[in-house]
């Protein structure tokens, strides 16, 4: 070590080290920053697009487009993607994400899950159903009755992707599920619960394999509360709210 640098000349040096651990330490932020993936979850009304004045195919087309995702991940299995099959209530894909995403050329990931998980939990959610209507046919009864009048409110309010995608709409559904769960029982919560932590960990594989990229979310509505609540809580994520995109 050299004891005859000037003082001015080593203060100099300290400062100029200081500025360099400063620059380095915003330079690490920012490149993490830069690499999170950005995910934006979509509800969509799947048939309903068709009968709807407002969130049209045509419209749910033009925000996915004008969001300019670099992946779309759907609700489909990877055999369905990848046969493009034609869908009887998820009429959105043929009418709307699969042109759209070829526009784009943007990568399509599947979220539902292959066989034998596919069959298991829709297994769960059928014989829920079954042993409510049969032990409990009143209570099965008044759930219809709940769901006619929920979504006949809720399609008095949608006037716009904004409002099918707000908070209020999340909160219904949530407040519908959690009531779903505990008339029907272990085996709905099981499926509901199964189901959706199985799109959440598939968007999760995809954000980490594409760091940096704009990943779009396309759900049927009553699954958006959900994943917007755990995706909220995830690193290396960064989740899009609706009311920055929809107007």
């Amino acid at each position: 070590m050299n004891n005859n640098v000037h003082p001015g000349l080593l203060k100099s040096r300290i400062k100029l080290a200081a500025i360099a651990m400063v620059l380095a330490v915003a330079f690490t932020t920012r490149s993490v920053a830069q690499e999170q993936t950005e995910v934006f979850v979509l509800s969509t009304l799947h048939q309903h697009h068709g009968e709807d004045n407002t969130y049209t195919f045509r419209k749910l087309s033009e925000i996915v487009e004008s969001y300019r995702p670099d992946i779309i991940a759907v609700e489909l299995t990877s055999t369905d993607l990848e046969n493009r099959k034609e869908q009887k209530t998820k009429q959105e894909y043929q009418n709307s994400i699969f042109p759209t995403a070829d526009k784009l050329e943007a990568k399509m990931v599947p979220l539902e899950p292959a066989e034998p998980k596919f069959s298991e939990l829709v297994g769960f959610n059928s014989a829920s159903d079954s042993e409510l209507r049969e032990q409990h046919p009143d209570a099965a009864d008044a759930f219809s009755k709940f769901i006619d009048s929920l979504y006949g409110y809720l399609f008095s309010y949608w006037k716009s992707a904004a409002e099918v995608n707000s908070h209020r709409t999340d909160a219904l559904f949530e407040v519908k599920h959690s009531y779903q769960n505990e008339l029907f029982g272990e085996k709905q919560k099981l499926a509901w619960e199964g189901w959706n932590t199985h799109f959440l960990d598939k968007i999760l594989e995809a954000a980490r394999a594409n760091p940096g990229k704009r990943l779009i979310v396309i759900v049927g509505a009553e699954h958006s509360y959900w994943l917007r609540k755990k995706l909220r809580e995830q690193e290396g994520v960064i989740l899009i709210e609706p009311g920055s995109v929809l107007k």
